[in-house]
Order: structure tokens, then C-alpha cells, then sequence
């Protein structure tokens, strides 16, 4: 399956599982484009697997809804944020900056995730 076959087949089943609460659909092309990307790259493919369609495709609908979510929320965002305390009274915060991993984000962390499941279609690539 090519870039384009599998990027335009996980946005169909997205679409189709979200229903009416459909994602604008520019938005889930490019988040879709760019996993698709960034597995092809991780794979050493220029063919898409079919099998990874559906991880593709669960993949997206879990970011999507969380990004979701965090637009629901008061403050931007729906996770709690690296707090560790709190004080009412000269009001104090506490940020637990340590227990962060300043250079993961979210989607680095799904994408690790799956790499399990990559390692199954990765090619060997010998740097002679």
C-alpha cells in the first residue's frame, strides 16, 4: 500500500468511527500523514503494511480526542499539569519539573507505544 493508500484509508476509518463528531479534516489528514511519515521513515518502507492501518487509525482517534479534551477543559489542557503542591493561604505551588521528561510529548510517547508492533514490518538497513 502506498503513503497516499494508507494515509487516505485510516482517515476513512476515522471518519467512520468517529460519526457526527467527525475531526476537521484537514486536521486529521495532517496528523495522519505525519504518523503514516514517521512509520514508513522509522520502518525503512516505501510500502505501508496493511495491518498497520487499524494501529494508525487508533492511534489517531486517541489524539484526536485528546486534544479534544483538552480543548474541553478550563485551562487548555485536560491532564494535570507536573504539580506537586499546592498551599491556599500565600498561595503556593509546588512544580515537580523533576518527574517531567522535558523532550517527550505526548505523541512520542504513543508512538513508542507501538513500536512493538513496528518492529514486525522494520527492515534491516546496513550503513556500509
Amino acid at each position: 500500500m502506498t503513503k497516499e493508500e494508507a494515509t487516505q484509508a485510516v482517515v476513512e476509518k476515522v471518519k467512520l468511527l468517529a460519526g457526527e463528531k467527525a475531526p476537521d479534516e484537514n486536521l486529521l489528514t495532517f496528523a495522519v500523514e505525519k504518523l503514516v511519515a514517521d512509520i514508513l521513515d522509522y520502518c525503512h518502507r516505501d510500502d505501508f503494511p496493511d495491518a498497520l492501518v487499524y494501529t494508525v487509525t487508533d492511534l489517531v482517534r486517541k489524539r484526536l480526542a485528546d486534544e479534544s479534551a483538552g480543548e474541553d477543559s478550563e485551562l487548555g489542557f485536560s491532564a494535570p499539569g507536573p504539580l506537586s503542591d499546592i498551599k491556599m493561604d500565600d498561595t503556593e505551588f509546588r512544580f515537580a519539573v523533576n518527574n517531567v521528561n522535558a523532550t517527550a510529548v505526548l505523541s512520542d510517547l504513543s508512538f513508542d507505544a507501538i513500536k512493538p508492533k513496528l518492529n514486525l514490518y522494520r527492515r534491516v538497513v546496513s550503513h556500509a
